[in-house]
């Protein structure tokens, strides 16, 4: 059977950075879900001249300011929100796929 789980942890700034491209003309509606304040993104929307980077730093700045709390879980939730709608995302960056065995409690 195959099943879909959110991974465990943070991502990593070079999974950001591949978002950050992906995440294109959303990136403010992502950060204003990821609790990025408008402040924030005003200056970064400044600061930046491709959507890109853009997405990016926004991204930085939550997973800096969030910490340990800035976990694929909040990401994940963030990115399928009825304003984001980026499930595709979500699934790409955020879950683990494969076939999991409940009875040896293993992912292959």
């Amino acid at each position: 059977m195959f099943f879909f789980a959110v991974k465990r942890g943070t991502p990593t700034p070079v999974e950001l950075q591949k978002l950050g491209l992906k995440i294109a003309e959303k990136w403010k509606q992502l950060g204003r879900r990821l609790g990025v304040s408008n402040e924030r993104l005003s200056e970064i929307d400044h600061a930046h001249a491709q959507l890109s980077e853009k997405g990016y730093a926004m991204l930085e700045v939550w997973r800096q300011s969030k910490g340990s709390a800035a976990t694929y879980q909040a990401l994940c939730d963030a990115l399928q929100d009825e304003i984001v709608l980026r499930r595709d995302l979500a699934e790409t960056f955020c879950y683990i796929k494969g076939n999991y065995f409940p009875q040896y409690n293993m992912w292959v």
